[in-house]
């Protein structure tokens, strides 16, 4: 189905286990396009993500500090709760995520954050 509309338009979500909207573990996968990118966040839980397809870039850590670095299939990365990260894909990608729930994103920028976009 297509992502939540806590995600930038464009992305399929596959739910693999758990209940991403409420408590407890869950297994999700994403499917972006190319060009795709979710700007600069955190999340309340760790995050783990895999990259089943693709390529993926993470820029982890606040902007000024930022590590980044280009994920190949195979590769993963955890994203600790609260840990400022951005991922993008220029060719597309698919990655499985693991984490806690109830999933919540709250972007750095609020204007980034596509629930807060008009229409």
């Amino acid at each position: 189905v297509a992502a939540p509309p806590s995600l930038p338009a464009g992305a399929i979500l596959a739910v693999l286990s758990g209940n991403p909207g409420a408590e407890g573990p869950f297994t999700i996968r994403l499917k972006m396009p190319p060009g795709y990118r979710v700007p600069r966040h955190t999340h309340p839980t760790d995050e783990t993500v895999t990259v089943l397809q693709g390529q993926l870039s993470a820029s982890l850590g606040e902007a000024a500090h930022a590590h980044s670095g280009a994920l190949a299939t195979g590769d993963f990365v955890n994203m600790t709760a609260g840990r400022q990260h951005e991922v993008s894909t220029r060719g597309g990608a698919i990655v499985q995520v693991h984490a806690m729930g109830p999933f919540q994103i709250t972007y750095v920028n609020p204007a980034d954050d596509p629930r807060n976009a008009t229409h």
